[in-house]
Formats: structure tokens, C-alpha cells, sequence
């Protein structure tokens, strides 16, 4: 059960980051026209948070419920130590744009 959760955690984390990097299209909000679409990038007061959460969140979901049915055998401290650095990746990636910005 703790690998099936460390494999999840692992996907959500991978598919946070190129979500933003690679500028997948994903769900897009403008609160302004209250329209929701599928687009690579943002114009204006569109947000894409929630598309980038819900993509992650799905293939987390969808990593964790495949791990539960092949029981992987990498051993817990190679999963840990793996899931640690995607999501220290996700940290430092966002930590850096929110910096250049600044």
C-alpha cells in the first residue's frame, strides 16, 4: 500500500511539473468571462492552476490503482528517496519562477 502511495505521489509530481514546462494543453478558467477551455497557454485573467492540478491528480489516481495490481519491487527506500526528489523538483522549478517574477 505505501509503494502503490509513493508510485502515486511520483506520477502527480512528474506530471505537475511538464504539465508547466512543456505547456501541455490542459483545462483553462477565465473568471472574467466565466469560460472554461482546453489551451497550452493563458491570456489575460486565465488561470490554468486547476488544469494542471486535475491532470496531475489523474495520473496520480491512475499510477497508484496500477501499482496496487503489479506490486512493484523496488525497495522502500529507492521509492521514498525517488518520490522525494520529483517532488524537491517541483519545489525548486516553481520556487524559480516565482522569483523571476518577483
Amino acid at each position: 500500500m505505501t509503494r502503490a502511495a509513493l508510485a502515486g505521489i511520483s506520477a502527480f509530481a512528474l506530471a505537475y511539473l511538464l504539465a508547466g514546462t512543456l505547456q501541455l494543453p490542459v483545462l483553462v478558467y477565465d473568471p472574467l468571462a466565466r469560460v472554461a477551455s482546453v489551451s497550452r497557454t493563458v491570456s489575460g485573467a486565465s488561470m490554468r492552476y486547476f488544469g494542471d492540478l486535475l491532470l496531475a491528480s489523474a495520473a496520480g489516481l491512475a499510477t497508484a490503482a496500477l501499482a496496487l495490481r503489479l506490486r512493484p519491487r523496488a525497495p522502500m527506500p529507492v521509492a521514498a528517496a525517488t518520490t522525494l526528489s520529483l517532488v524537491g523538483l517541483d519545489v525548486l522549478y516553481y520556487l524559480s519562477r516565482l522569483l523571476v517574477a518577483a
